[in-house]
């Protein structure tokens, strides 16, 4: 997952995902060179969930997911050997 902003342009790996408390704690991939840790309350759940349901943009990629899948994946080959 890409994660673009005014402060940075960071290519997001997920690794271990843990609950504590009453959050979800999603670390960096061990491997990535910025260590990064996201904490994800049940209240930014219902945010994005809220988000995501009213939004057209969110259903068409849903719907369309098994399409854009196959041609990511047919153009990750083409750029590799």
């Amino acid at each position: 997952m890409r994660v673009r902003s005014k402060l940075a342009d960071v290519e997001f790996r997920f690794g271990s995902i843990e609950r504590r408390g009453n959050d979800l704690v999603i670390n960096s991939h061990p491997d990535q060179p910025l260590k990064s840790r996201v904490y994800v309350s049940p209240q930014d759940v219902l945010a994005a969930l809220g988000k995501l349901v009213v939004s057209p943009a969110a259903w068409a990629f849903l719907l369309g997911f098994p399409y854009f899948y196959l041609r990511s994946r047919k153009g990750e080959k083409r750029i590799r050997p």
